[in-house]
């Protein structure tokens, strides 16, 4: 069964209103550690990242760590029941199946291996090569370390890995999480060895898992498409967690999404968000045209550009939450916003780099043109002080409607 909340559990607000805007972005520099904070997982992966890295370093930081005004504490004590599982005892990667699982649905049927018919190669690089998936990055071992990085990245950023008020049913064990698109399961991985009573499942098109020696055993992976219709029984989980779907969803898959995992999570749950503007603030002529580009083609796929300013709308819609928490932060780009910075503007050149068959072929340049016009973006971020902002929902399901 699992554990409940407590009606007691919610928290108070200082606002009337259902729903909390944070304005939390700031271009000015603020002080900030030297040392990027990490756990040894995130030392050992970024020690090795270092040496990638081309772009000259320097010593000014730029990145916003205010706290939203308004909102929970994001590690309030919820009042929990005691789980019905011993805290702390590791499941089998299916040992819950019958209870666990929606039998009905084909979305489990491939666990084994990758087939080469899921994939396609171009230009060296692997895609996904399924009709009706949308997402159009690729899913290799570059951009699997892509994302890693980027993980790091928002946890220096927010300070956390979430900020839902679940830490202490995490703690207690028992707790069941979904990553819903969870990649190379960089915030998996972490957030299984910070709370080892709990248990964790990861969702996505790929298992990139495979070979993780040292994956915890509080970790399953689900392959399958969440388009697909998730195989979980309605209210399994007590925390579902999802980033990062910007790029692959149209505004209706959105809704679907949604209204799915609202099914799936536990009254008294909490569901929590991460999505980038894709617009950035501050950007020099190539970045304006490389970037404008890259959306207009994303809108002509059918691509829902604009989910940061819809999704507490569309979470409202379902009429099942309450208050929508939100909370923003400002990413600066270059050297001049310190290691961080260096970071973002990477993340940013690496996924322009991926797309350069696409690209290239839209705007009418060859590799080697495309090639020099993005070696010019880490000066021209320097010069304009570019910045992307990315905002984080949480939400709490209600115990009834």
């Amino acid at each position: 069964m699992g554990k409940s909340f407590s009606k007691n559990s919610t928290f108070s607000s200082t606002t009337s209103s259902h729903t909390i805007t944070v304005s939390s972005v700031s271009s000015k520099p603020s002080t900030t550690p030297s040392i990027i904070s990490t756990n040894s997982r995130s030392n050992s992966f970024l020690n090795k990242r270092k040496s990638t890295f081309s772009i000259k370093s320097s010593s000014k930081w730029s990145l916003t760590t205010s706290h939203p005004k308004n909102t929970p504490p994001s590690n309030n004590v919820l009042m929990v029941s005691t789980p019905n599982t011993p805290s702390g005892t590791p499941r089998n990667l299916f040992m819950d199946s019958p209870d666990y699982f929606n039998t009905n649905n084909n979305f489990c049927d491939n666990q084994s291996s990758e087939f080469p018919s899921d994939f396609k190669f171009i230009d060296g690089r692997r895609f996904h090569n399924i009709d009706t998936v949308k997402y159009f990055l690729p899913n290799d071992e570059i951009e699997m370390d892509r994302l890693k990085t980027y993980h790091y990245l928002l946890n220096n950023v927010f300070q956390s890995n979430f900020s839902s008020p679940v830490k202490e049913i995490l703690k207690i064990g028992g707790t069941e999480v979904l990553d819903l698109g969870c990649g190379p399961g960089a915030w998996l991985l972490d957030m299984a060895e910070t709370f080892p009573k709990s248990n964790f499942t990861g969702v996505d098109l790929t298992n990139t898992l495979i070979g993780n020696d040292d994956m915890s055993k509080n970790i399953k992976f689900i392959k399958g498409n969440v388009l697909d219709a998730l195989p979980f029984k309605n209210s399994t989980f007590d925390y579902i967690f999802i980033r990062n779907l910007s790029y692959g969803f149209s505004e209706q898959d959105w809704k679907f999404m949604i209204n799915e995992i609202i099914r799936i999570t536990k009254p008294g749950g909490w569901i929590e968000l991460m999505e980038p503007e894709l617009k950035a603030r501050n950007e020099g002529p190539i970045t304006i045209y490389l970037n404008d580009t890259f959306i207009k083609d994303l809108q002509s796929q059918n691509i829902f550009i604009n989910i940061t300013t819809e999704l507490e709308q569309f979470l409202k819609d379902t009429n099942q939450i309450d208050q929508v928490y939100h909370d923003e932060k400002l990413i600066s780009c270059g050297s001049w916003a310190g290691r961080l910075g260096e970071l973002a503007c990477e993340d940013f050149l690496m996924i322009i780099r991926a797309i350069k068959p696409r690209l290239s072929q839209i705007i009418g340049v060859n590799h080697e043109d495309y090639d020099q016009l993005l070696q010019s973006i880490p000066d021209e971020m320097n010069e304009h002080k570019t910045s992307f902002i990315h905002h984080r929902f949480w939400v709490q399901k209600l115990f009834s409607v």
